[in-house]
């Protein structure tokens, strides 16, 4: 999962990257299109509970892509296209905003709520123009003498994005608009943004961290609120400091942790386990993905000979201390389910097969 660090010059969202990646010293950006990428650990005490149970081999947490993209600047200039479509590769966004005072890049008094509806017309407008764009080729397609069954597909694509043309002309967005399967698959490849997840990063001054705020989104979707500079002086941190540091200015999480976590809710996915000698190791699943899907996740030759799942819930199993006193005691945690089974949150799974 790739999750794009996206805001406005100056919004302070490079020293958040580099908090997250414990860098204090300045990410140079790559050749070409390429952005500084951070993979980050996704925390998670059970799976450490589960490696202190079995001494495996080989450990393997999940993990989240970070990437720093570009700030997108206020004011239509050239090469803007380009940079949204830095934007449209990643899975979802963290919408950095700015709420700390005077910054030498940044003009006027911090506006948190205006940067955020600025930074969704900016995405809205983008995925306009890729529509219209899109429609205007097709409109010229449809003027010259090609196979009837090309031209028929083209009319079903047309059909889609006519659909979607009032919902970014009205500012709505495209999150309300509701698309078969067939058509889902259509537009998919066009990774519009108005679509993406995102988390609200509400980026504030040392001073001001603490206290209630009120949202800015009224979706409900998640938002963090934290201090990128204090972030980044706590990540250059030996690893024995930062706790007192952060108790220090009462944050109760680093950044990096919040934000992966968030980024979890915002994509509506969680972690199933898998855990045994050899390797314990988190796999990252949509919620609601059945058995069967969260097999194929491991290897699709387990999806495709799926006879059943032996299922125990993390928290059974730590309760009971390890697998020999959950099945000792009987417990009913110690399940087997078919294909349609939903995995929750903290599963630990055995796939049974047969190819």
């Amino acid at each position: 999962m790739k999750f794009g660090l996206v805001g406005f010059p100056g919004s302070g969202k490079t020293s958040l990257f580099r908090a997250l990646g414990g860098q204090r010293e300045k990410v140079p950006h790559g050749p070409g299109d390429e952005r500084p990428l951070l993979s980050v650990e996704v925390p998670d005490r059970r799976l450490e509970w589960l490696r202190g149970l079995h001494q495996p081999k080989k450990y393997t947490p999940a993990r989240v892509e970070f990437c720093d993209l570009p700030g997108i600047p206020d004011k239509s200039v050239k090469g803007k296209a380009e940079l949204l479509a830095a934007v449209r590769d990643c899975d979802a966004l963290a919408l950095v905003l700015r709420e700390f005072g005077a910054d030498p890049y940044a003009m006027g008094p911090p506006n948190a709520a205006r940067d955020l509806d600025n930074l969704r017309v900016e995405f809205l407008l983008g995925d306009l123009a890729v529509v219209e764009g899109r429609m205007e080729r097709l409109r010229a397609g449809a003027k010259k003498n090609r196979p009837a069954k090309e031209k028929a597909e083209d009319e079903k694509e047309m059909a889609v994005l006519e659909k979607l043309v009032p919902f970014l002309e009205s500012q709505e967005g495209l999150t309300g608009v509701h698309l078969s399967a067939e058509e889902e698959k259509r537009i998919a490849s066009f990774q519009f943004l108005s679509r993406k997840p995102y988390v609200v990063v509400r980026n504030v001054g040392e001073g001001d961290l603490g206290g209630e705020r009120r949202p800015l989104r009224s979706d409900g979707g998640p938002e963090i609120v934290l201090a990128a500079t204090v972030e980044e002086e706590v990540a250059g941190l030996p690893a024995a400091e930062r706790a007192e540091f952060l108790s220090a200015y009462g944050i109760s999480e680093p950044a990096r942790d919040q934000l992966v976590h968030a980024a979890y809710r915002a994509c509506k996915v969680h972690s199933f386990f898998t855990a045994g000698p050899d390797e314990v190791r988190a796999w990252t699943i949509p919620i609601g993905a059945s058995a069967v899907e969260a097999a194929g996740k491991i290897h699709s030759d387990l999806a495709r000979g799926f006879i059943r799942a032996e299922v125990v819930p993390w928290d059974a199993l730590h309760a009971a201390g390890d697998m020999k006193h959950l099945k000792l005691s009987g417990s009913h945690h110690t399940r087997l389910e078919g294909r349609d089974y939903v995995v929750r949150d903290g599963d630990i799974l055995e796939i049974r097969f047969s190819v």
